[in-house]
C-alpha cells in the first residue's frame, strides 16, 4: 500500500499541489468544519502572489467568528470570541470576500451561506450557486474539479489510515471520479490535513493512505473545531416541537436539522419517552392540540418508544446526538446494516465533538458517517433504502410559508440569498417518493422585523424553495397543517389555522379577493387564540416550566451571558429604525441602572461608563435586561 507524500509545511504542500496539477486549480472543499485551513490559505497566498495561477474554490458554510453589528453586540462578542475561537483559523479568502477584495484570479463559489451573513455583499450574492446538496458532487465534476482537500482525523491505533471525520459527504461521492480521472492520465490530487481534534469516525469515513496524494501532518498546526453555541429555546419553539414530536411514530426514521427548533424537538421527544403523561397533558393544552378537529387528520403519537428510532440525516447535530445518547435512537438500520444512525456531516458544540472523540469502538460503529448520496437520495440500492427508512419523518425549518402551501427557506423575494437550499428539497422530494414518509417543515408563525411584527405565513411570495406542488406537513407554534393532496381551499383553511391570530383576518381577506375561498368562510373558533400570550401562560406555569428549560442541550454561555443574550435580542428588535432608537434612548436615559444587574454590566465593560455614549449604552442595556425578563 502506498502512502501519501507528507509535509509539515503548508507552503511546501501548496507548491506540490501546483506541481502536480498545474496553475489552474479547481478546489473542492467540504462544508463547515472540515476545511483544511492551512492548505487553503497557502494556496490562496500563492494565487495572490502569482496572478498566472487560477484558483477556483467551491464550498459551503465558511465559518467565521461572529461579528456584532452594534457597539453592545461587539462588547458581548469580544470575550466570547476569545474564549471559543481564539485559535480558529478563519480562511484568508473569507476576509477578502467580506471586504470585496478577492484577487481577480480567484473565485469563491458557495452552495450554502452562513444564514444572513452576506445579504449586503454583492460579490457573494453574485457568485452563489444554487444546487441541492445531493447535486454538489455532480456540480464539482462539471466544473472540472482537480483538487479535493479535506481535514482528516488520525488514530495511533490505525497507522496508515485517515478518517474523513466530520465530512465524508461530498468527498466520498467525488473519490471515484478523481480516481477515474487519474487512470485516464488527468492531473488530479486528493489533499488532506491532519487534525487530532477531529473525531475519528470509522466505516465509510475511513480512507487508506493510498487514496490520499498529499498530506499536511504537523501537530503544531492542530486547531480546535469551530463550536456553535446552542441557542435559547422559546415557548413558541417548544410549542412547535411538541406538535412535531407527536408526529413521530415508534420504530420510524428521523431526520433533524440544527438550531433552537431542532433542539426543542429533541427535548420533546425525550420528554415523551421519559414522561409520556406530561407530554400528552401539555400537548392537549396547546393551541392546535389533539382536541381540535384539524389535528385529527394525522395520527397523534404520545406514548413512549418501545422499538426506538433509526436516524438518517444529512447532519449529525447536537439535537440528534442527544437522542442517540438518551437511547431513543436505537433501531438498527436493517437490511444487513446494524448502525443506528446515518449522517453526511456534523457540526455543533464542543460538547458534541468531545463526545464523538470519546466513543469506544463499539459505539462509534453505530454511527455511520457516509456519502451525501447515501442519506439524501434513494438512488443506489433503492430497495434497501426504502426498507431502512420506514415511517420516515424528515424534519427541517423554513423561514416563511405561503397560504397555498409553498415554503421559503433560502432567499428573499428580491433574490438575495439568506443561506441556501442545502438538503431540504432532497428530503422533501424523498418524503413524496416513500410510501409512509412525510416532510415536516417547521415555521415560526410571526417575527419582528424593522420594528414591526410580521407574519411568516404570507398570501404569496416572489421566491419559493419548496413549490406548492411539493406541499406536505407544516408546523408552527399553533399546530399542524396537513396539506398534501388537498385542494387550494382546504390548504388555505389548514394554513390559516396555524397562523398567528394577529394576521389571520388579513390573510383571509387576500384569499377571498383571489376567489380561493368562499366569502362566508369562518375560521374555526379553536384557531382564534393563536397568540404568544397563550403560549407563555402555558409554559411559564410552575408545574410545566421545569420540564422546558431555556437551554435543553446545555450552552457555552454563562448565566450572565444568557441574560445578556435575551437583553440584546430585545434591544435589537426595538431599535430597527431611527425613530425607535430615539424613543428607546429617551426612555432609558432617566433611569439609574439597578444594582442587581451589575454583573451583566461588568461583563460588558459598562459598570463605570465614561462619557455620554457609554452612559447611554449602560442604561439601554439595563432597560433591556429588565424588559426581556417580562
Amino acid at each position: 500500500m502506498t502512502t501519501p507524500d507528507t509535509y509539515d509545511s503548508a507552503e511546501q504542500l501548496a507548491d506540490a499541489v501546483i506541481a502536480a496539477v498545474g496553475k489552474h486549480i479547481v478546489l473542492g472543499l467540504p462544508i463547515g468544519i472540515g476545511k483544511p485551513a492551512h492548505i487553503v490559505d497557502a494556496l490562496y497566498r500563492r494565487a495572490q502572489a502569482d496572478r498566472s495561477i487560477s484558483l477556483d474554490i467551491f464550498t459551503g458554510l465558511t465559518l467565521e467568528k461572529p461579528r456584532g453589528g452594534s457597539e453592545l453586540e461587539r462588547r458581548f462578542l469580544a470575550p466570547l470570541n476569545e474564549r471559543l475561537y481564539a485559535r480558529w483559523p478563519e480562511p484568508l479568502y473569507a476576509a477578502d470576500l467580506r471586504s470585496r477584495a478577492l484577487p481577480p484570479n480567484v473565485s469563491v463559489r458557495e452552495f450554502y451561506l452562513r444564514p444572513g451573513a452576506y445579504l449586503g455583499n454583492p460579490l457573494v450574492q453574485q457568485s452563489y450557486t444554487s444546487v441541492n446538496y445531493s447535486q454538489v458532487a455532480s456540480e464539482l465534476k462539471r466544473l472540472g474539479v482537480n483538487v479535493v482537500a479535506q481535514l482528516v482525523g488520525v488514530d495511533p491505533a490505525m497507522p496508515g489510515r485517515y478518517s474523513l471525520g466530520s465530512n465524508p459527504e461530498v468527498t466520498l461521492d467525488l473519490l471515484p471520479y478523481i480516481e477515474e480521472q487519474r487512470r485516464n492520465g488527468k492531473a488530479v490530487a486528493v489533499v488532506a490535513q491532519t487534525n487530532r481534534n477531529m473525531p475519528y469516525m470509522t466505516g465509510d469515513a475511513e480512507l487508506s493512505g493510498d487514496r490520499v496524494d498529499l498530506l499536511l501532518d504537523d501537530e503544531a498546526l492542530d486547531f480546535p473545531l469551530f463550536a456553535l453555541p446552542n441557542r435559547r429555546v422559546s415557548p413558541a419553539d417548544y410549542a412547535t416541537a411538541m406538535h412535531v414530536a407527536s408526529l413521530v411514530p415508534d420504530g420510524g426514521t428521523l431526520q433533524l436539522g440544527i438550531g433552537s427548533l431542532s433542539d426543542a424537538v429533541a427535548h420533546c421527544l425525550k420528554l415523551r419517552q421519559q414522561s409520556p403523561e406530561v407530554f400528552a397533558g401539555t400537548l392537549e393544552r396547546l393551541p392546535g392540540g389533539p382536541g381540535t378537529k384539524r389535528r385529527a387528520e394525522l395520527p397523534v403519537e404520545t406514548g413512549a418508544f418501545d422499538k426506538g428510532l433509526f436516524a438518517s440525516s444529512e447532519l449529525l447535530s447536537d439535537a440528534l446526538f442527544a437522542l442517540y445518547e438518551s437511547g431513543l435512537i436505537r433501531r438498527p438500520a436493517g437490511a444487513g446494516d446494524n448502525s443506528l444512525m446515518h449522517a453526511g456531516f456534523f457540526v455543533g458544540s464542543e460538547r458534541l465533538y468531545a463526545a464523538l472523540r470519546a466513543l469506544d469502538d463499539a459505539e462509534r460503529g453505530k454511527i455511520r458517517m457516509t456519502a451525501i448520496s447515501e442519506v439524501n437520495t434513494l438512488f443506489g440500492d433503492e430497495t434497501r433504502k426504502r426498507e431502512q427508512r420506514r415511517d420516515a419523518r424528515f424534519v427541517n425549518e423554513t423561514m416563511m410559508l405561503t397560504l397555498l402551501g409553498a415554503a421559503v427557506s433560502d432567499a428573499l423575494d428580491d433574490g438575495r440569498i439568506v443561506s441556501g437550499v442545502g438538503g431540504q428539497f432532497d428530503f422533501v422530494s424523498m418524503a413524496h417518493a416513500l410510501d409512509d414518509a412525510c416532510s415536516i417543515l417547521m415555521c415560526r408563525a410571526r417575527r419582528e422585523s424593522g420594528g414591526k411584527l410580521r407574519s411568516n405565513i404570507r398570501w404569496s411570495y416572489a421566491h419559493t424553495t419548496v413549490p406548492r406542488h411539493y406541499r406536505d406537513v407544516y408546523v408552527s407554534e399553533y399546530g399542524v397543517a396537513a396539506t398534501r393532496g388537498k385542494t387550494d381551499k382546504d390548504i388555505i383553511d389548514a394554513m390559516l389555522c396555524i397562523a398567528d391570530s394577529a394576521f389571520q383576518d388579513e390573510l383571509l381577506d387576500a384569499a377571498r379577493r383571489a376567489g380561493k375561498i368562499e366569502p362566508d368562510y369562518a375560521l374555526p373558533a379553536d384557531a382564534r387564540n393563536n397568540t404568544p400570550d397563550a403560549l407563555r401562560e402555558l409554559f411559564e406555569r410552575d408545574e410545566l416550566g421545569r420540564h422546558f428549560p431555556p437551554y435543553p442541550l446545555g450552552t457555552d454561555f454563562t448565566p450572565v451571558e444568557q441574560e445578556l443574550v435575551d437583553a440584546l435580542e430585545w434591544l435589537k428588535s426595538r431599535t430597527a429604525s431611527g425613530w425607535s432608537r430615539l424613543t428607546l434612548a429617551l426612555r432609558a436615559l432617566p433611569r439609574a441602572p439597578l444594582s442587581k444587574n451589575r454583573q451583566a454590566l461588568e461583563r460588558m465593560g459598562l459598570e463605570q461608563p465614561k462619557g455620554f455614549g457609554q452612559t447611554l449604552l449602560c442604561r439601554l442595556l439595563d432597560l433591556g435586561i429588565e424588559e426581556s425578563k417580562q
